[in-house]
């Protein structure tokens, strides 16, 4: 086979899943989900100055108007999500260093294959449009997956913070 014909052979196949993807945003942010999650508010995602706040944030995400989810307060690392009505949720997490391993809490940590065998997508830099970062500089991993009613999950991904649900606005 001709490099050529490799080329296009290779763009038919892959060009249309790039392609559909973004075309699925537009249907995913007509979708959000309705949650609770225990000890944590929904605010707007947006950049901040404040020390627990939002350094930088994805463009598809700022399109959107998101919503993330966060401490009430004082926080124990564990996202206890309930999905009140059908949609796609996302949830960032962080796994940098945040302290030893006293509490057993590692033990409960879910990790990228953890999320991935329970049905998250993990979404890249590019088809978010750039990186979901504290302003601890936390570079946050950001999965979605459509979650139905009834679903709860109990998440954790490291000692201190916690896996942050967001949620699109369904009108940006």
């Amino acid at each position: 086979m001709s490099s050529t014909a490799r080329l296009g052979l290779f763009l038919l196949i892959c060009l249309p899943c790039q392609l559909s993807f973004a075309a699925d945003w537009n249907a995913i942010s007509k979708a959000p989900p309705v949650i609770t999650a225990l000890q944590m508010q929904a605010k707007p995602l947006v950049v901040s100055a404040d020390k627990t706040g939002w350094a930088r944030i994805p463009e598809m995400l700022t399109q959107r108007g998101a919503v993330i989810y966060m401490p009430d307060g004082e926080h124990l690392g564990v996202a206890d999500i309930q999905v009140i009505s059908d949609g796609y949720l996302f949830i960032a997490c962080n796994w940098d260093y945040q302290g030893n391993q006293s509490g057993d809490w590692d033990k409960d940590a879910w990790d990228e294959r953890k999320f991935k065998t329970k049905g998250w997508d993990k979404l890249t830099k590019g088809e978010l449009g750039g990186e979901l970062i504290r302003n601890n500089n936390r570079v946050q991993t950001v999965f979605v997956k459509r979650v139905k009613k009834g679903d709860t999950f109990r998440l954790r991904c490291n000692k201190y913070d916690p896996p942050y649900p967001i949620l699109l606005n369904s009108k940006p």
